[in-house]
Order: structure tokens, then C-alpha cells, then sequence
């Protein structure tokens, strides 16, 4: 049985798709690596053989809303899928969620459920988990978000929407806008790229 999140619905009684007639934005349901819990710093020069902490961030979660009448903010996040990339050189050392979790898959390859649901701050972010890095210095390579070896939803990443039992499994995508760019470097190179979902949404609504 493949590792998807399909499994971890199994244990939260969770099973459906992301509705082929939610309409979103541009900067809805998209997932970030930082250098701080509060989602602003996506590139910083470090020392390098240094260890450091990254953390993963969804931004604006939202779902088809309960009557298919609309889209409707995500309240609370009861697992995810993603897979990062990091630079030459860099090791991924450990992973810790926000609460309790277990995760089927690998730091490089995560496939977690939480016990306990993460909420979505009033700021519409969820930090989904922080990783433990060790890299070896300023690298314009990056870390990238891709999706998992075995998506649930193919060529996609995915979240759970813990408020929905119908419409739960929702895609989500990088926040650099593309799976071939990086989401965050060690070192100032401005890569192009959202860095947080405020920003873009100025440009788009």
C-alpha cells in the first residue's frame, strides 16, 4: 500500500478530492519553507557546516464551502504531503510537528497525520512542521516543495481539511509559483518568488 495521504484518512476516517468547481486564487493553499514561524524570511546568509531551523508553512488555506456555494476558509489542518528538495551538500537532520503527529514517510518525503488538528492562525497560516537543517553555506540552488513519490493527487502536493468529512484532500502548491523554483536559500540571492501570500494578494484582488 502506497505511502499517500489516503493512509492517513484511513485513520481519521477522512476520504474525498478537492472539487473540480472550487474557483481560488493565485495565492490561496500555497506552502512555504522560512526562516521564521512567522512566514518572512525565505532567504538568509549563513556560516558555513552551521544547523539551523526551517519551517514549513501553509498560507491561506481554503476549501470548497459546505453547500458547493462558494470557497470558505480553512479553519483547521489534520495532515499533509509534500516532498523537499535541498541543496547539494545540505542534510535534512530531523523533523518535529507543531502537535502531536505521525509521519509515514521520511523528513525528505512527508506523509503526516495530526492527532490533533493544527489550527489556522487569524493571519491565515498554519505551521505544518519544523525541519532541522544542516547546511553547508550560502547555496542559490534552494530548497524546493514538490509533491510526494506517491501522491495522493497526482503531480500535486495535498492537506487535510479537518472541518470537511466530504471535500477533505486539498492540493496545495510551492509559494515560489512552480515546483522547479525554490521556496527559500541560504544566502541573498532574491530569488523570484512569493514570499508571502500578503504581498501577492495586493497585485491580484
Amino acid at each position: 500500500m502506497k505511502f499517500a495521504l489516503a493512509r492517513i484518512f484511513l485513520l481519521t476516517m477522512f476520504a474525498a478530492a478537492l472539487p473540480a468547481g472550487a474557483t481560488l486564487a493565485l495565492d490561496d493553499n500555497v506552502l512555504g519553507l522560512y526562516y521564521d514561524a512567522d512566514a518572512s524570511i525565505h532567504e538568509v546568509e549563513v556560516a558555513p557546516n552551521s544547523t539551523h531551523s526551517l519551517y514549513l508553512v501553509l498560507l491561506n488555506p481554503v476549501n470548497e464551502d459546505f453547500d458547493g456555494g462558494g470557497i470558505r476558509d480553512v479553519e483547521y489542518v489534520s495532515g499533509f504531503e509534500c516532498a523537499i528538495e535541498h541543496p547539494s551538500g545540505d542534510m535534512l537532520l530531523g523533523m518535529t510537528f507543531p502537535t502531536q503527529g505521525l509521519n509515514l514517510g521520511t523528513p525528505e518525503n512527508i506523509v503526516a497525520g495530526f492527532a490533533t488538528a493544527v489550527p489556522v492562525s487569524s493571519q491565515r497560516a498554519a505551521m505544518l512542521a519544523t525541519l532541522t537543517v544542516l547546511t553547508m553555506g550560502n547555496n542559490p540552488e534552494g530548497y524546493r516543495l514538490v509533491p510526494t513519490a506517491a501522491a495522493t493527487h497526482a503531480n500535486t502536493m495535498a492537506y487535510v481539511d479537518s472541518d470537511d468529512p466530504d471535500d477533505n484532500i486539498v492540493d496545495m502548491a510551492p509559494v515560489s509559483g512552480s515546483f522547479d523554483r525554490p521556496v527559500f536559500t541560504f544566502g541573498d540571492y532574491t530569488v523570484d518568488r512569493v514570499a508571502k501570500w500578503g504581498e501577492v494578494k495586493s497585485l491580484y484582488r
